[in-house]
């Protein structure tokens, strides 16, 4: 026990002498090619090199000089231009200029590198950015007294980007966004694009929802677009029970979960108390009381189908008798009496067995619509699952096994041996039918789900 631990103990320092002397060896080397940038004049190049260094290894005290020498020059660089955009009056360039020279700055300060940053700089990037900020209020209130309002909104977030608080520019950059947004859900509403008008209405909401009456036209949009179907019963064309109840409550489910704010079922409860009232069975409707019982529950669709198919097939459990090796070791005593080990095979036989399942769903759909009576969609939906089980049986230690190569050889190859030891351990029974009808169901279920929100998108726009 104490060899073991002890040679664990010699490789784990090893590693990390070996990644330690790695890392160092790594941040020599940039801080070399630095230096011979930095002596060939490239500066940028040499600083680049620099902190690369240091990324390698923070306390490298050359990269850290050769930082502070090229860090100090490339600043006092960007500086000299910030200088030259405020003689020139240019204020975008010149805050351009500060915020590179600040982010450089920054930069070499997460290396415990301080630069010499002129707190006078700072003073005259205030008096720029003020200056810049008044100009840009004064454009974007001119754009937005125009309705021009894309302009407006660009003007006033970069104002809000530089100085948060400036004025009304945050209430005024809200009014930029919303208006125009506004605007476009009332031309909506007025040709009926409830969908478009919602839409328009939600983003004015989101972004302020105090805004004039957006909210509630919002709803109005919501209400005057909602598109309910009824959720007929489904039938059952099939020989497997009850199926078409498990599939009509996942359906069901699903489309009560859509994120389709316009899209509303007729909860099954609902339905079923219509039916009463009507003194009608759910399973003996025909299609002219199907379109009564739609209208009565203020639906604009009903969704019916029918399940064709639903069946499960597995193939009988088979095996492959095979030979392969069993790996055992021979202790042999030399003429000192020292013992070694030496690896030898012998023939074995294992078995490889080997079945598959597959189930198979048929479905198909009809939505009609309760104001024209037409066949919105008829779809047929079809889906598979399927799973298969292969495994080993071997009487001796799976861990000793091997297979044999074409020419009855023994394959001594690691990724052989752990795909025989692998199959040993692999499950031996398939998944249940039930199990397997189930998945189908779910996947049927969410195609039907899709079909309706395709269908509703073209619905309501």
């Amino acid at each position: 026990m104490n060899k073991t631990v002890a040679l664990i103990w010699s490789l784990t320092v090893g590693l990390f002498i070996v990644l330690g002397f790695s890392n160092c060896n790594g941040a020599k080397a940039y801080t070399k090619k630095g230096a011979k940038m930095e002596s060939a004049g490239m500066i940028d190049q040499a600083a680049d090199y620099y902190f690369t260094a240091l990324q390698k290894k923070p306390a490298h005290i050359e990269a850290l000089t050769g930082l502070k020498r090229t860090g100090q020059q490339v600043l006092s660089r960007i500086l000299v231009t910030f200088d030259q955009a405020i003689l020139l009056n240019n204020r975008q360039s010149a805050i351009e200029a500060f915020k590179k020279a600040e982010g450089y700055n920054k930069k070499a300060a997460a290396f415990g590198v301080t630069l010499l940053f002129p707190e006078s700089k700072r003073a005259a990037y205030e008096n720029v950015k003020n200056a810049h900020v008044e100009e840009l209020y004064g454009l974007a209130t001119e754009h937005l007294e125009s309705n021009r309002y894309a302009e407006s909104l660009r003007l006033f977030e970069e104002i809000i980007s530089l100085i948060p608080a400036y004025k009304d520019a945050k209430k005024l950059a809200d009014y930029s966004f919303c208006k125009p947004a506004y605007e476009l859900g009332i031309q909506a509403m007025e040709d009926n694009l409830y969908r478009t008008a919602y839409e328009a209405f939600d983003k004015v909401y989101k972004r302020d929802a105090s805004f004039e009456d957006a909210s509630q036209i919002r709803e109005e949009a919501l209400i005057a677009g909602r598109y309910t179907i009824a959720l007929m019963k489904f039938k059952n064309g099939s020989n497997r029970r009850n199926i078409n109840t498990k599939l009509s409550s996942l359906v069901e489910e699903r489309l009560l979960n859509s994120n389709d704010p316009f899209l509303m079922v007729v909860d099954r409860e609902s339905l079923e108390l219509i039916l009463q009232e009507q003194h009608l069975e759910l399973s003996g409707l025909t299609s002219g009381t199907e379109l009564e019982i739609g209208s009565i529950l203020g639906a604009k669709a009903i969704l019916k189908g029918t399940i064709t198919d639903c069946s499960v097939s597995t193939t009988p459990l088979r095996h492959d008798n095979k030979r392969g090796y069993q790996r055992y070791r021979v202790a042999t005593v030399d003429a000192e009496g020292k013992k070694s080990y030496t690896t030898k095979y012998k023939s074995v036989g294992y078995a490889e067995y080997y079945q598959s399942t597959e189930a198979s769903m048929s479905f198909t759909l009809k939505l009609i619509s309760m104001e024209t009576g037409a066949i919105l969609s008829s779809e047929t939906v079809n889906s598979t699952k399927s799973d298969q089980v292969r495994y080993i049986k071997y009487g001796g230690e799976a861990s000793t096994l091997y297979a044999a190569k074409t020419n009855g050889s023994v394959n001594t190859s690691s990724n052989s041996h752990n795909q025989i030891v692998s199959l040993t351990n692999e499950r031996r029974d398939l998944k249940s039918d039930n199990l397997l009808v189930d998945d189908l169901s779910k996947v049927i279920a969410s195609k039907i789900q899709t079909e309706i929100e395709s269908i509703i998108q073209d619905q309501v726009k």
